[in-house]
């Protein structure tokens, strides 16, 4: 067993998971699927190589298996590195999903360069704090 060990835990427990019971369908788990590498997934991994993995994988709970939400690039690196588990964060609630990948996605400029970095959530949390602001107004 080669388990691939990430470093932060966000407040979370982490669970050693196996790879292959990262689902993409209920047919088919992560080493099924073939697809390109993207530059961005390339620094990544490269991160991966030189730092270690900072942030563990999301995936919900679904049944005996997990099923995958993102974390694709730290996923394919531990499939063409020969790992054969990695440290993830299960949650059982999907609602819990977005908020986590915000709080992950804010710790990149940690670790990969800018130009990589996107940063989506910058507008969904605005939005976030414009609709809290709105519903705690009289």
């Amino acid at each position: 067993m080669k388990v691939l060990k990430a470093e932060n835990n966000f407040g979370h427990t982490v669970q050693e998971i196996p790879l292959a019971d990262i689902m993409l369908n209920e047919t088919e788990n992560v080493y099924e699927y073939k697809s390109a590498i993207f530059r961005r997934q390339f620094v990544i991994g490269c991160s991966i190589a030189s730092n270690g993995l900072k942030n563990p994988i999301i995936v919900l709970a679904d049944g005996e298996k997990f099923r995958f939400v993102c974390s694709g690039a730290r996923i394919t690196y531990a499939i063409l590195n020969g790992y054969t588990h990695i440290d993830a964060i299960v949650l059982n609630d999907e609602s819990e999903v977005r908020p986590l990948q915000i709080e992950q996605a804010k710790t990149e400029i940690n670790y990969i360069p800018a130009e990589y970095i996107h940063n989506w959530w910058e507008e969904e949390t605005a939005n976030l704090d414009e609709t809290l602001e709105s519903n705690t107004t009289p």
